[in-house]
């Protein structure tokens, strides 16, 4: 989930610009560890926040778990791919420790039922 968040980060309108993201390309998949969501500096040169109430926290969570809206992103193939094989009690289980270990971000993108980023 966060290798999809940091893959998918906003770009600028000139693609000669680049990313607003300031992880360089080749560290990537290196820096994308839970830690770099669970601190208040956030990876971009740029950026527009807003502190989310937990019912908006909530709603950003249940865009990403379950979400037929990312089929292409690699913690969506995943995610179904354990659901294929999981009872739903179970399922409703690794569901709320997922929710768990999202509750310990800092920050997420401003999650649409259809983006990962809303910009």
């Amino acid at each position: 989930f966060i290798f999809n968040i940091i893959e998918q980060a906003p770009n600028r309108k000139s693609k000669q610009e680049g990313s607003y993201l300031t992880i360089p390309v080749h560290r990537c998949i290196d820096l994308a560890q839970p830690e770099l969501l669970q601190v208040l500096e956030l990876p971009f040169n740029q950026a527009q926040y807003c502190i989310c109430m937990p019912d908006q926290w909530k709603k950003h969570f249940d865009h990403i778990f379950p979400s037929s809206n990312f089929p292409n992103y690699s913690y969506y193939k995943s995610y179904i791919a354990l659901a294929s094989t999981t009872k739903d009690v179970d399922l409703v289980k690794i569901r709320a420790r997922l929710k768990k270990e999202f509750n310990k971000l800092a920050w997420a993108p401003w999650i649409l039922a259809d983006h990962m980023w809303g910009t």
